[in-house]
């Protein structure tokens, strides 16, 4: 395909049937993320409507058209478990929509599908790993905010109006996502997440966030503004 074509990217990594990492980036607004990359998988995502291409046009200013003319999908044996990192692009929508909705006609993907102890190199295989991380970059303070809307209740002023944040259900399954994320995330990267913004309690009443600690440990806390 195309690039002018492409209107969604799609990047997942998988370890067996965990997923690690889910980001969807459309050239709508559309940003949608769940997880770090890392294991065990944060299970709290979310969904906003930006309504521009920023994000998208960042992610694609380091895709080329010689990367989009290259469909792989690599497979082996499966011996000691299974990881799987995928790129997607998708576009030329056949039903008028450009996003969740949308029935692509044109897509593009480099799927890796290996062994844990694989020996296999290629140099796409580069590419997709360098991409995914640099999709988390791009949405990790948002993806941050996220978190927040999803650990704490408290909603990042700085989030589009229009934003979806899932959670687990149980306490428990929430603290476990809590100690994931904060294994995962950079440590000397949360206060910069959090810089200048208000975030607001259900009952509408704006906070700071400040962080206390260091590459090893953090705390954090909220205090009215």
């Amino acid at each position: 395909m195309d690039k002018s074509e492409v209107e969604q990217v799609l990047i997942t990594v998988k370890s067996g049937t965990e997923e690690a990492l889910n980001i969807k980036i459309y050239k709508n607004g559309i940003l949608a993320r769940r997880g770090c990359g890392g294991l065990p998988g944060v299970k709290i995502s979310g969904m906003s409507f930006t309504g521009d291409s920023v994000y998208f046009d960042k992610l694609m200013n380091s895709v080329s058209q010689q990367v989009l003319d290259q469909n792989v999908n690599h497979e082996e044996k499966i011996i000691t478990g299974s990881l799987e990192y995928l790129v997607a692009f998708y576009g030329v929508s056949s039903n008028g929509d450009k996003g969740e909705r949308a029935e692509w006609t044109k897509s593009s993907a480099l799927r890796f599908f290996m062994d844990e102890g694989t020996s296999f190199r290629h140099n796409l295989l580069g590419f997709v790993d360098g991409l995914a991380i640099e999709a988390m970059k791009l949405t990790d303070s948002w993806y941050f905010d996220i978190m927040m809307a999803g650990l704490e209740k408290m909603k990042s002023k700085s989030l589009p109006e229009q934003t979806l944040a899932t959670s687990p259900k149980t306490e428990e399954a929430l603290q476990q996502d809590f100690q994931n994320y904060f294994e995962q995330v950079s440590k000397k990267d949360l206060a910069g997440f959090a810089e200048g913004k208000v975030y607001e309690s259900e009952s509408g009443v704006g906070h700071r966030l400040s962080f206390v600690g260091d590459d090893k440990s953090i705390t954090y806390k909220f205090t009215v503004s």
